[in-house]
């Protein structure tokens, strides 16, 4: 007689970029494992490698994870480690007045997608030049290295003046890198504020510091910064 099967709970969570429903189990402890060791190895390749494959695991239905920008992977391990672990989380924050870490306990299922106000992917260069962004996805380029210019590169998806279009596929490689070395500075900053600004886990910790009880308002931005 083989072992009994044990019942694993199925929810629901609403996926940021989209806004469809879909439906996800609680990461088993062979998932847990496979988290362990990339928070062993450290490196952002590690640990992007092993958020793809636990979502992978757990995302009921079909869903190309390749192809969810980073903010939906950030959001679908958020709910799947609340329902798995815990709904709260226990990080260490530093009191801007005597630097004191303080013990502060998050809600996540407080913690949502912030969309910034005048966030857009189409971008004008200059008066008659612009360019539609895309999202970083787990396997844009650069990303593992965190390298601002082949992110760019990876994530600009068309050219277009005001008389014609220039898809990703109709330019070269080398013909990108020429267009983005033409570019003045101020230029190329409007294609880095999109990226400053586009939609990320974003979360605002107001505490008083136990050693010197002065007022705290601290803003954690990304994954990272909900699991100390």
């Amino acid at each position: 007689m083989g072992l009994p099967k044990l019942n694993v709970p199925v929810y629901e969570a609403i996926l940021p970029s989209t806004e469809t429903v879909i439906k996800f189990r609680p990461f088993l402890v062979k998932e847990e494992k496979l988290l362990l060791t990339a928070m062993e190895d450290g490196s952002q390749t590690a640990i992007m490698s092993a958020l793809k494959n636990i979502i992978n695991n757990c995302v009921q239905g079909k869903i190309d994870v390749d192809k969810l920008p980073l903010f939906d992977i950030e959001f679908l391990f958020l709910k799947l480690r609340s329902k798995s672990v815990g709904e709260t989380s226990k990080i260490g924050l530093k009191c801007r007045e005597c630097e004191t870490v303080n013990e502060i306990e998050l809600n996540m299922e407080e913690i949502e997608i912030d969309r910034p106000k005048g966030h857009n992917r189409k971008i004008m260069i200059d008066d008659n030049i612009g360019v539609m962004m895309s999202y970083p996805v787990i396997s844009t380029d650069g990303i593992g290295e965190q390298d601002g210019i082949a992110i760019t590169k990876s994530c600009i998806d068309m050219i277009f003046t005001g008389e014609e279009t220039h898809e990703r596929d109709s330019f070269t490689d080398k013909e990108l890198d020429e267009f983005i070395d033409s570019m003045e500075s101020k230029q190329f900053q409007k294609i880095s504020e999109f990226f400053e600004t586009m939609p990320k886990l974003r979360h605002t910790v107001d505490f008083n510091c136990t050693s010197c009880s002065k007022g705290n308002l601290l803003v954690l931005e990304g994954l990272e910064s909900f699991f100390g």
